[in-house]
């Protein structure tokens, strides 16, 4: 038998209301701490509920259907409450359901030339990185140009800016952590400077000088993913958009020409962030100031940064026939994207389409060069150790094994980050889905903003250019592009403007994420890897964001009038 235990009653002196309080307390905690963990899941569940009035006639019209998907995706890309590319294949259920569009037609938005030159692309990069050439060209830079703070960081920033200009603008940017670590570690040392800080809450934080050079790698990532067709997946994006849109227009984003009109844009941006970084942490044109008297190094320091930037030179080596094949075909892939068809002179794809006289000026396209660059890489050894086998008689000795090819397929396909394809190819349907022979979505929308046709050109590009910029910091960049650019082409043909100068507004514009880390990878590697606060990234950005809206809209005015002479009038194809 237990044995009988007296539990104390509760004393008698607490009133009920106190408890009553308690339990209230504790109900709003649950509810917080429900909402903090589970938002994500009661934000899918609740927001196609809320967008059903989209659906506002019976029967429900294909352009509400178009509608309706267009607004879901967007705001689930923004909030990324689902990883963007399960986001990204909501088209290949809702189109056939609401008889937008046939599933075929759907799934073939997903694989088409913008998207095997994005895969391309990212294997050039791959290759790159393998090797180690990225590597070596920044420490050169770095040997070459100098080990004071000015000149370490323009090496920092223009290599980062032109090796971004042909790899990832993240990888671009990771590649320059262990530089910058390494270089700020030394200097240090010699008690030249701190990486680190004290925080509010008492945690170490980047410190200004951190804060700058890491930034700067990050910014100058950016823009120069705006060099080259191939530099970032956003510039892939909004050509694909504007083939998508308009088949049958010139090719006026070839790779001349793109490159024609972005490099001369990313070299001033380029170096007005350079400038802004010089005078904000470094006291440039303000002799008197803090910052200016902090920015010295003294000899030791310099001598102990190019002996650290020697050692690891040293660690290279000699260039090896894996990088010198790399450069090699990595120039080759270059050279076929700018003579496939400059309209200079007669290119390679221009001959093809003469020789078997074809109809279609676009029959062969940059994806066909990288793809034959790519297969290259793939079975190209990336030493010499086959030469062993001719060299030696002795057949006990010989080379046993396989020799790995210039870019490692198993290596590369472990971090290849197939879901863009899906990220590129959700908005190319939507693009689809939005023309007249589908859901004429388009259409409805150019009605809706007939009213802007009052306002001069320049302003509405200015417009643009502001809103896309402030988008682009707080979601992804390639599904900001995805979301405006059609809808800013189609602004543009309702009001008789050539639907390119608007889609070059905005697909440049969607690149350039300068103030917060969730707008662009590169952001987040930096931030976490140097631990800079937020609030210290704006403080980075927020001159070359600015300057970034002056600059690119004085360029879409001014300068790609020059490139493309047919923005100034209504196009035939349109």
């Amino acid at each position: 038998m237990e044995p009988i235990v007296n539990v104390p009653e509760p004393p008698s002196n607490i009133p009920s209301d106190v408890s009553d309080e308690n339990d209230i307390v504790t109900i709003k905690l649950k509810i917080k701490l429900f909402l903090f963990n589970h938002w994500r899941g009661l934000f899918c569940f609740l927001v196609p509920l809320i967008l059903i009035p989209v659906h506002f006639t019976i029967p429900t019209e294909k352009y509400q259907w178009c509608a309706y998907t267009l607004v879901l995706m967007a705001l689930f890309w923004v909030t990324e409450c689902i990883p963007l590319p399960v986001t990204s294949i909501m088209p290949i259920v809702i189109f056939p359901m609401s008889g937008i569009m046939n599933t075929t037609m759907t799934c073939k938005c997903y694989i088409n030339d913008t998207i095997i030159m994005f895969l391309g692309s990212m294997f050039l990069a791959y290759a790159v990185e393998q090797s180690g050439l990225h590597k070596r060209l920044a420490l050169c830079a770095v040997r070459t140009i100098g080990y004071s703070h000015y000149k370490l960081l323009f090496a920092m920033s223009f290599i980062t800016m032109f090796i971004s200009m042909w790899i990832t603008n993240t990888a671009a940017a990771t590649m320059m952590v262990p530089i910058n670590f390494a270089l700020l570690q030394v200097f240090e040392k010699e008690n030249i400077l701190k990486i680190y800080e004290i925080g509010p809450d008492g945690d170490n934080i980047a410190s200004d000088i951190t804060t700058c050079y890491f930034c700067a790698s990050t910014f100058s990532a950016t823009i120069g993913g705006i060099g080259t067709l191939v530099g970032t997946a956003t510039n892939l994006v909004f050509k694909g958009l504007f083939n998508k849109m308009y088949p049958d227009a010139p090719e006026y984003l070839s790779f001349p020409k793109f490159s024609a009109f972005a490099i001369p844009l990313m070299l001033i941006l380029e170096i007005l962030m350079y400038l802004n970084m010089l005078i904000i942490y470094f006291g440039f044109l303000r002799p008197n100031s803090a910052a200016f008297r902090s920015s010295k190094i003294t000899p030791e320091g310099v001598e102990a940064a190019k002996k650290s930037v020697d050692e690891e030179w040293k660690k290279l080596g000699r260039i090896t026939f894996w990088e010198i094949i790399v450069i090699i075909l990595f120039s080759l892939a270059i050279l076929l994207f700018f003579s496939r068809s400059p309209e200079i002179f007669l290119g390679w794809g221009d001959q093809i389409v003469q020789i078997f006289h074809l109809a279609d000026r676009k029959f062969a396209l940059d994806s066909s060069a990288v793809t034959l660059v790519c297969f290259l890489m793939l079975v190209v050894p990336s030493t010499t150790q086959f030469i062993e086998y001719f060299k030696t008689k002795d057949t006990t000795n010989q080379p046993s094994g396989s020799i790995p090819s210039v870019l490692n397929w198993h290596l590369m396909d472990e971090i290849m980050p197939y879901s863009f394809m899906f990220l590129l190819g959700g908005g190319f349907a939507l693009s689809e889905a939005a023309k007249k022979e589908y859901s004429d979505l388009n259409g409805k929308i150019g009605q809706l903003l007939k009213n802007l046709s009052s306002l001069p050109n320049f302003l509405i590009i200015f417009l643009i250019i502001i809103f896309t910029t402030f988008v682009t910091n707080f979601a992804s960049n390639v599904a900001v592009c995805n979301v405006i650019t059609p809808i800013a082409m189609q602004l543009a043909k309702e009001i008789n403007v050539n639907p390119l100068w608007y889609n070059i507004a905005v697909g440049f514009t969607s690149s350039f994420c300068f103030m917060l880390p969730v707008g662009t990878p590169g952001n987040l590697v930096v931030q976490s890897a140097a631990n800079i606060p937020t609030v210290k990234m704006i403080k980075a950005g927020l001159a070359p964001s600015l300057a970034t809206v002056i600059v690119t809209w004085i360029f879409v005015c001014f300068w790609a009038p020059l490139i493309w002479p047919d923005l100034h009038m209504l196009p035939p194809w349109l």
